[in-house]
């Protein structure tokens, strides 16, 4: 099945604890607090995805993410910014 959202950007955690950036552009102050939610809670590897655009941006985990991790990471993730809802004016005559 195809995948109905596209990547804005992925994050990969190595086994060294360090976050790297490997599609799209993550802001640097979540990518900060990742790897600082990282070595908190000692996670070795994985990947986060933000998938979306606007209103409807979500992450994805894979591998070795614990829950309070996880949750950890949603408490400091803003959603990217979209433009706002296009049209609706009517042309004036």
């Amino acid at each position: 099945m195809l995948d109905r959202f596209r990547i804005n950007y992925r994050l990969a955690v190595e086994p060294d604890g360090r976050v790297t950036t490997r599609t799209g552009r993550a802001p640097a102050g979540f990518v900060a607090a990742v790897a600082d939610i990282v070595r908190l809670h000692g996670i070795e590897r994985g990947t986060i995805e933000c998938k979306g655009k606007g209103a409807a941006a979500r992450l994805r985990f894979t591998g070795g993410f614990p829950e309070r991790g996880r949750q950890a990471i949603r408490n400091v993730w803003k959603p990217p910014v979209g433009p706002g809802p296009g049209g609706g004016s009517r042309a004036v005559g």
